[in-house]
């Protein structure tokens, strides 16, 4: 899952506090829809998702902010012919009355190349320093809470610099998460944390988190809907039925068979009853795992990672899945952020769909760094 919030959105929410125009000035922010050159103006659909139309002069200012520049004074200028259809923007001026124009005073743009180098940038920085897991303390008076990821537990110390977001209750999108504290993170959240650890690697120095409430459904599928992208379940928990929607950014998976076998004789003692091989890997490391994974904690997320990804048209009802949902805000109604099929063996029992479910988190198996 990808987290496109951090260097974007400060360099867009922090020029307009920094460019200093004179009174009354307006403030716009969304993206280039279109150009005409020869009327000299931009048409942007604003954040809120409203058209705007900004003509410009030769008075107005216009500056690209390039690929890790977040301080306005040192974007550099260019003009109109510079500016593109999907590059983002932030616009001081002059709005009408009917808020449809603004006569733009000082332009600030960012290309999408520079919005692509962006993005690849904070995927690299979560790679080498995030770490996802799930919330098993909060501290408020010591400014820590505590992060339990794969087999490994970390402290987690915040700061007024600390940068917190929770998650959307229908929403596993970093962009749609709302500003939050220390005090909106809750026990058995999931959480992703980008910092530097100290020398023992217990500590986390959170720089920003994202968290939220998620839930893991072991389920059967009893029909599946191609248009609108639902599939109905009968969760194997509760037995209550539950419909998960398929956003464009869930990912489907499917073990192979080999895999699932392996887990199943690793969760489920009764299948390891009479096959050698079978109680040689229950009591093993890493080494006979198909894929990598140890199968074990964490490490199932790993597994559920590297598995192939597959269509919703690869699905069929009876199915059994396991899928990390969001929470939703409407009872029996969820989005899946992952959803792995091929896992019949792994759910003959409530231990073992427990077991399985247990280490599964927002960005996989283990205590490393996540940037998905």
């Amino acid at each position: 899952m990808k987290i496109y919030r951090t260097m974007l959105f400060a360099v867009l929410a922090g020029l307009p506090a920094i460019a200093q125009q004179p009174a009354p000035a307006d403030r716009i922010q969304g993206a280039v829809t279109g150009i005409n050159s020869q009327a000299r103006q931009i048409a942007v659909k604003t954040d809120k998702g409203d058209p705007v139309t900004i003509t410009t002069t030769d008075r107005t200012v216009l500056l690209r902010m390039p690929a890790g520049v977040s301080d306005p004074k040192q974007g550099v200028k260019i003009e109109l012919s510079g500016i593109a259809a999907d590059d983002k923007l932030v616009a001081i001026g002059k709005l009408s009355a009917d808020k449809k124009n603004l006569e733009g005073l000082k332009i600030y743009v960012l290309t999408k190349s520079d919005i692509a180098q962006i993005h690849q940038n904070e995927d690299e920085d979560w790679q080498k320093r995030g770490t996802s897991g799930v919330v098993t303390a909060v501290d408020a008076a010591a400014k820590t809470f505590t992060l339990k990821a794969g087999s490994k537990q970390f402290t987690v110390q915040v700061s007024e610099k600390t940068d917190f977001q929770r998650y959307s209750d229908d929403s596993f999108k970093s962009t749609d998460a709302k500003p939050s504290s220390l005090g909106g993170i809750k026990v058995d959240d999931q959480a992703r944390v980008l910092g530097n650890k100290n020398a023992d690697g217990d500590t986390i120095a959170a720089e920003r988190t994202f968290f939220g409430a998620f839930r893991h459904i072991s389920a059967t599928i009893e029909s599946i809907d191609p248009q609108t992208h639902e599939i109905k379940v009968q969760d194997l928990a509760t037995k209550k039925p539950v419909l998960i929607r398929l956003d464009p950014d869930s990912q489907l998976k499917k073990l192979a068979p080999e895999v699932a076998t392996f887990l199943a004789r690793r969760f489920n003692p009764a299948a390891n009853q009479g096959e050698s091989g079978g109680r040689g890997a229950g009591r093993g490391g890493s080494s006979g795992a198909p894929g990598g994974g140890r199968g074990r904690g964490g490490d199932i997320g790993q597994v559920f990672d590297r598995a192939p990804v597959v269509a919703l048209s690869d699905l069929k009802k009876g199915d059994a899945i396991v899928v990390l949902t969001t929470a939703g805000s409407i009872p029996g109604r969820v989005t899946a952020v992952m959803l792995v099929a091929g896992v019949e063996q792994l759910l003959t029992s409530p231990a073992a769909a427990r077991d399985v479910m247990s280490g599964w988190n927002l960005g996989g198996g283990g205590g490393g760094g996540e940037g998905n």
